[in-house]
């Protein structure tokens, strides 16, 4: 079996109806050395030369990682608010809460409270807190 490779895509002879004239042939075990590499974190892309090189993957942009940041900052805090939403129906309705209810509530708000004071401009070193086990 044939293999070729243009402009970052692979056309395989016998399963591909065309092959671009310009298609660089590449052998069976370099096809294969290719996708390992890609299942094992790296990028296939074209080389100065045209033929397929493995690289590192390119970083996020700084304002990637900050997005990335709040993104998780605003999960964190979401979960969070599901997770104490009885406690607070139950103050809503009058109710009294137990001293364990109570721990855990004010547990959580503290958490809430940390989580929301992070400054994400730091990502991705950011020290996130853990949540309160109750």
């Amino acid at each position: 079996m044939k293999y070729y490779f243009l402009d970052g895509a692979f056309y395989i002879d016998g399963l591909n109806n065309h092959i671009p004239d310009n298609a660089i042939e590449i052998s069976s075990d370099e096809y294969h050395r290719l996708f390992d590499g890609q299942a094992n974190g790296k990028i296939i892309s074209a080389g100065n030369d045209g033929h397929p090189v493995l690289q590192e993957p390119i970083g996020l942009t700084r304002e990637e990682e900050v997005a990335r940041g709040e993104q998780k900052k605003q999960s964190l805090i979401d979960s969070a608010m599901q997770s104490i939403s009885v406690l607070q129906m139950k103050l809503l309705a009058g109710r009294m809460l137990t001293d364990a209810e109570t721990t855990r509530l004010n547990a959580v708000l503290d958490y809430i409270d940390a989580v929301q004071v992070i400054d994400t401009s730091t990502a991705p070193d950011i020290n996130w807190p853990d949540f309160p086990v109750v």
